[in-house]
């Protein structure tokens, strides 16, 4: 998604399309989604591709990059910004166009979305296989591993929360 969109604004040929407002702000629009993406197709991805043959490994994997998960924070912190620089720019014809050549069949608002819905998914997997895990090895890492991605939950939240407090002032908050 980003590297095709971005690939488009970088684009000579669809320049004219580029409505101004867009320019020099794909770090806004896509925030660190390319951070994301390297996470999971270089690292995360391959440590649970190693658990196929040893499942009790999984919560191993998520509590060896707890701190990599962090990275979620900054991109939901950064979602309202590239929110309302999509709602400014969704009609232009710019997009309309990149979403025909990639052959897409949801605007790219639906794509952006993805990677706060992995985020909670996660939380969901673990649920699930803590389930059907109950007296197997690896029971306590899946445990803790649940934790973790409950307490990342719980910081998102709480961080994007306190992003929406305007004119919150601390001094009266006594």
């Amino acid at each position: 998604i980003w590297q095709g969109y971005r690939a488009e604004m970088d684009n000579p040929a669809m320049l004219i399309l580029l409505p101004p407002m867009l320019r020099n702000r794909k770090d806004i629009l896509f925030g660190n989604m390319p951070e994301i993406y390297d996470f999971h197709n270089k690292i995360f991805l391959h440590s649970l591709e190693k658990c196929l043959r040893a499942p009790e490994r999984v919560g191993c994997c998520f509590l060896d990059r707890v701190e990599d998960f962090q990275m979620y924070e900054k991109y939901c912190q950064n979602k309202p910004r590239s929110e309302s620089l999509w709602r400014q720019c969704s009609e232009s014809s710019f997009f309309q166009e990149c979403q025909r050549k990639l052959e897409h069949k949801l605007g790219l608002d639906s794509y952006l979305l993805k990677p706060v819905q992995r985020l909670t998914k996660y939380q969901l997997l673990l649920k699930e296989l803590l389930k059907y895990s109950t007296s197997c090895d690896g029971v306590q890492e899946l445990q803790e591993a649940l934790v973790a991605m409950l307490d990342l939950l719980k910081s998102v939240n709480d961080s994007m929360h306190q992003i929406s407090i305007t004119g919150y002032d601390v001094s009266r908050s006594e």
